[in-house]
Parts: structure tokens; C-alpha cells; sequence
């Protein structure tokens, strides 16, 4: 009898086990895309950060007055940026769209930029209370200005 129930047991633990790692492997983003893990303790921004709400920062320009900059990035994967050249009238740009996340999970890519300049990057870095502008091919910017392309998450008031 004993037997029996050992058996019994095992074939429970076994089936229980089945069960709870087909549950496994993926998990739904706020915007419902899949995420997939690489293991028990994936971590990415998409995931881990409150990454939506308003961002802001001067970039360096070629003028040498500098570029102010704010994005507001939204839950629904949407986006609004201005653009404001210091030290010109006409300086001022804004776009709206629509934002993808890269496969890690770390760098979003800006789309439907109209009426943007077509040299200004649509690539960003999301970390924790700031985005960091990269450059035309998704890299960061480094050398002596690289610090200066961070933009800083601004708080509710």
C-alpha cells in the first residue's frame, strides 16, 4: 500500500511540475507585447522602470547655444517632443508618434518624427530617472560631449 502511494505522489509532483513551467517563459508587457526571459531574474527597463511621464535637457548644438529638449513618453507607446534651438526665433520644433522598444528591452526608437530636422537621432537610451540620446545608429555618444546628451525625468509637481 505504501507503494502505491509513493507512486501516486511522485506522478502528482511530476504532472504539478509539467503544469507550472508551461506557465513560464513569457509575460505581457502594460501595452500587452510579449516579453520573453532569458532567465529566473530578467530584468530590462521596459519592465523594471516607471519609463513613462516627461524628460527633459540641453543638448549640445553646432550654433554653440544648445538645443532644449522635452519628451514626453506615454504608457500607450506614444510620444511628444520639442525641440528649441537657444538664441533663434525660428528655432522651435515639435513632433508626435508613436515609440518601439529595441529586443532587450533597454533603447526605444522614435518614429513618425515629422517636422523634425531628418539628422536628429530617434534613438534613446532608458535608464533609471533619465533618457540618454544616442546617435543615427543606436550607439551612445561618447568623447568629451557624450555626458551632455543625457535628458533628466522631471518631477510631478
Amino acid at each position: 500500500m505504501k507503494k502505491t502511494n509513493l507512486a501516486g505522489l511522485v506522478s502528482m509532483a511530476i504532472l504539478l511540475a509539467l503544469v507550472l513551467g508551461s506557465c513560464a517563459g513569457t509575460q505581457r508587457d502594460a501595452g500587452g507585447g510579449a516579453i520573453h526571459q532569458d532567465g529566473p531574474f530578467y530584468h530590462s527597463s521596459r519592465i523594471s522602470l516607471t519609463w513613462w511621464g516627461d524628460y527633459e535637457g540641453t543638448i549640445p548644438s553646432a550654433s554653440g547655444y544648445g538645443i532644449n529638449v522635452r519628451i514626453s513618453l506615454n504608457r500607450d507607446y506614444t510620444f511628444e517632443l520639442s525641440h528649441e534651438y537657444q538664441g533663434r526665433a525660428d528655432g522651435v520644433f515639435t513632433a508626435s508618434g508613436t515609440f518601439r522598444w529595441d529586443d532587450a528591452g533597454g533603447s526605444i526608437m522614435l518614429e513618425g518624427r515629422d517636422g523634425l530636422p531628418f539628422h536628429y537621432p530617434p534613438f534613446y537610451q532608458v535608464g533609471e530617472g533619465f533618457l540618454r540620446q544616442l546617435d543615427l545608429d543606436g550607439n551612445p555618444i561618447l568623447g568629451e560631449l557624450g555626458e551632455h546628451y543625457f535628458l533628466r525625468k522631471a518631477v510631478p509637481e
